[in-house]
């Protein structure tokens, strides 16, 4: 796929099925001449909508009525001269009008094309292309405050500020200084180490803080740990709201790791129900606690269940060396159907049969949760994929190695090579340096029409 060309693109911009409408994009230069004939040569006016039938060339037969809008180049999404066609959503009444402008010569787009487009036209630089991407996807209400500030260029703003600081901090260290360390009082030696470490605690702020929201859009992992029949698949299939996991009073029923994704009150959690904890010589039975024991390592939460004295079987796993005692813990006392007391201690008790303990268990879960957003959340800046983040991990390095050159006796100019290298990986941040390749695969992972 060659991004870098003139083509008249089109593409359905709705997804595939029926619907009270559907929407067709279209963008390239001289589009109105070849859109014109489409709509009876009735005049198209630049950015208003308007109620017009769209018919076939060859025959002149209306295929639909439809609502136009048309974009004159440079006001538009794309910079281009763009047309968005909301038709009826029949998937055969779109397939028709994509089919006709086809046969003029236009061309079904690319993955991305749209706003890859954009970002070539100056539109939109790349860390407000790729949260387009990213918005469409989004599965919590913190990620989308991020992903807004990403789109209105909130995010990019911070990201010159930052780099901007560092080819200032550049200047000093290469003109005014001279690399003559004698010119340097202690004063303005100081002033400078201070804003290397002004700049470092703001990249770490934002990185940590996109690691956080990562996080959050994957889903916290909570693992169901206990011995066999201690109630974890029937509290499991309490939580998703299905019979997922089977239950009996067979011990060791389940061999495997079942999960499922739930929202609590707009944060997504994955759950995970395990085999039963034991000493067993049953091959199978060990090949599902060893899936146990990978899950637990790989779990966020974990939550000890047992019908008697769960933080005693949290003891026992942490001496085996099951579990660490880092990873955050809730202790459960399952099969209260007596009814639940008002413990004072960390034991929750849960009666799924008479839904006692449930909305504690719940809220406990949130409050671990936003006791790490409280943490990481000293900024509402943060990067929206894997690509952005590891550049400003990137950049962070070399920034905390220019910091520790600065304080170490080597030459000035090492230091101003450091902060060149920062400023490089900010430039490709930002896509201001970035290979076409690089551009063509960040692009090809969105949605066409997009």
């Amino acid at each position: 796929m060659d991004y870098n060309n003139n083509d008249i693109i089109i593409a359905r911009a709705t997804p595939i099925g029926k619907s009270a409408l559907a929407v067709i994009r279209l963008s390239g230069v001289n589009l109105k001449k070849i859109i014109t004939p489409f709509f009876f040569k009735k005049k198209l006016i630049p950015n208003q909508i308007q109620l017009k039938n769209i018919k076939a060339v060859a025959t002149g037969v209306v295929i639909d009525s439809c609502m136009v809008a048309f974009y004159q180049n440079p006001k538009s999404f794309t910079g281009e001269d763009m047309l968005e066609l909301f038709c009826h959503g029949n998937d055969r009444i779109v397939e028709n009008i994509i089919h006709e402008f086809i046969a003029c010569g236009v061309r079904i787009a690319y993955p991305g094309e749209f706003s890859y487009r954009a970002f070539k036209n100056g539109k939109v630089d790349l860390l407000q292309a790729e949260s387009i991407a990213a918005k469409i996807n989004q599965n919590s209400n913190q990620y989308g405050v991020a992903l807004q500030n990403l789109e209105k260029g909130v995010t990019s703003q911070k990201m010159k500020e930052l780099r901007s600081n560092i080819v200032g901090l550049q200047s000093i260290i290469e003109h005014e200084l001279d690399f003559n360390e004698n010119e340097i009082t202690h004063l303005e030696a100081e002033k400078i180490e201070q804003k290397f470490k002004n700049i470092v605690t703001e990249i770490k702020g934002i990185v940590n803080w996109s690691l956080c929201l990562q996080k959050i859009e994957q889903g916290y992992r909570v693992v169901f740990v206990g011995v066999p029949n201690a109630g974890k698949s029937t509290l499991f299939n309490r939580l998703i709201g299905t019979e997922r996991a089977i239950v009996t009073e067979i011990k060791g029923t389940t061999r495997d790791v079942l999960e499922s994704n739930i929202y609590i009150q707009g944060l997504p959690f994955v759950l995970y129900d395990t085999a039963g904890y034991r000493k067993t010589t049953n091959k199978i039975e060990v090949m599902g606690i060893n899936k146990t024991k990978i899950s637990l390592k790989n779990a966020d939460i974990i939550v000890i269940l047992d019908e008697n004295n769960p933080m005693q079987q949290y003891d026992l796993l942490i001496q085996e060396g099951v579990l660490l005692k880092e990873k955050p813990a809730l202790f459960v006392k399952t099969k209260c159907d007596a009814g639940v007391s008002k413990r004072k201690d960390k034991i929750i008790e849960v009666s799924c049969i008479n839904d006692l303990g449930i909305d504690v268990l719940l809220t406990n879960l949130l409050t671990l949760v936003n006791l790490g957003l409280e943490k990481n959340n000293i900024t509402n800046v943060a990067l929206c994929n894997m690509r952005q983040i590891n550049l400003l991990i990137q950049i962070q390095a070399v920034f905390e190695g220019a910091l520790k050159s600065l304080n170490a006796p080597v030459e000035m100019d090492v230091v101003a090579s450091q902060l060149r290298g920062a400023v490089d990986l900010f430039e490709e941040l930002l896509g201001k340096m970035t290979p076409n390749e690089i551009l063509n695969n960040i692009f090809k992972g969105f949605c066409v029409g997009k």
